[in-house]
């Protein structure tokens, strides 16, 4: 017997969004269910290959891997903070229960979620999810800009250095003392230009560690836990999405994140800010074909060299990131993460990612679309 979920999601290319999907339910379908319903109808007609999976030859069929898929999408569109929380809401919420394909109570346990949690997070599915859903919906398409920036991911783990690591220490300036030897090793950046993409974010920390910036007024603040690397259009689609431990410098992950955005949408500028001015991102950037526009680092007792207009006011547009930040942060992460290892947290942070992507494609592909039909 095929659940109400399969059917619609076997109809996504039947069924238009302003189809009375109402009909589909005996109980009264909520506004945010009904948002819901439309985001997995954007998400999952990509989700090919998540067939059932036997952990054993003993006991009940096991459920199929797309509804706990579909289940784990809920807890980051309700901002769910635990998977007791994400079980209680499924056990007691018939319809958010057959949207996402268990037509009974039957399995819905701690133990079964973190398997296949465990799985999705060991498989990178969530991440070859939002690749294949960026790929397509900006196919044969020029994206303007391409803006990038990270965010804070606070997590209770144990880091991997401790918080006097993390503090902003002054670089030793000055010639070398007598007798003295330094050294000059590659820098981390420098190792990334030669390398692919992959290689070059093997370099970098994906541990949970301390890690500390200065905010906009110029004050550190320090946290422990992650970094949420993310490159987005300038309508805030996420094109790129990559988790490392929170004492990775921005400006390590500008060249891998740079070749990875570059095999998924053809693009023309990457605005990115002062933590990423580097000739060296400069020179990859152009040998990909584009145009860096960073915002200069101001030299010590020295007067800051601004933009050249035309520059300044195309990087106006890369606060773009900076809100896409904000909306997934109040929008679809929960205000605690629980989950401990890098691929679980970054399993939990790309669905919450696959969500904003999720929007902005109603928002900007498939809403117009749908109103130029209903007008024509």
């Amino acid at each position: 017997m095929r659940t109400i979920a399969e059917i619609i999601g076997g109809a996504q290319a039947l069924l238009p969004l302003n189809y009375e999907i109402q009909e589909c339910f005996e109980e009264t379908l909520t506004k945010e269910q009904l948002s819901f319903v439309h985001y997995l109808r954007v998400l999952m007609e990509h989700a090919n290959g998540m067939d059932p999976v036997k952990f054993n030859n003993l006991g009940r069929p096991s459920k199929k891997n797309a509804c706990y898929f579909k289940a784990f999408l809920a807890k980051s569109f309700f901002r769910m903070e635990t998977t007791a929380d994400l079980i209680c809401r499924l056990k007691s919420d018939t319809n958010l229960r057959l949207i996402c394909g268990f037509y009974d109570k039957k399995g819905l346990s701690e133990a079964s979620f973190s398997r296949r949690g465990t799985l999705f997070a060991e498989e990178n599915s969530a991440e070859t999810l939002h690749e294949h859903v960026v790929k397509t919906t900006l196919n044969d398409s020029i994206v303007g800009d391409l803006n990038r920036d990270s965010t804070a991911i606070a997590t209770r783990e144990k880091p991997v250095n401790k918080k006097k690591d993390a503090k902003i220490k002054p670089k030793k300036r000055g010639r070398p003392k007598k007798g003295e030897k330094r050294t000059k090793e590659l820098t981390v950046i420098e190792k990334q230009a030669a390398l692919s993409a992959e290689d070059g974010l093997a370099l970098v920390n994906s541990d949970a560690a301390w890690g500390g910036k200065r905010n906009s007024a110029g004050n550190p603040s320090y946290w422990k836990g992650y970094k949420l690397h993310i490159d987005v259009t300038d309508y805030g689609l996420p094109v790129t999405a990559i988790v490392t431990g929170a004492n990775v410098h921005d400006s390590q992950l500008a060249i891998p994140m740079e070749k990875i955005s570059s095999s998924r949408v053809d693009y023309c500028y990457s605005l990115m800010d002062s933590a990423y001015n580097s000739p060296i991102i400069e020179n990859v950037c152009e040998s990909l074909g584009h145009v860096a526009i960073i915002d200069p680092k101001k030299p010590k007792n020295e007067k800051k060299i601004p933009l050249d207009p035309a520059k300044a006011e195309r990087y106006k547009i890369r606060t773009t990131v900076e809100r896409a930040n904000s909306h997934l942060k109040d929008s679809f992460l929960a205000k605690r993460i629980y989950v401990r290892g890098s691929s679980k947290v970054t399993f939990q942070l790309m669905c919450g990612v696959l969500c904003l992507t999720a929007q902005k494609i109603l928002q900007y592909f498939i809403l117009p679309e749908l109103e130029k039909s209903v007008t024509a």
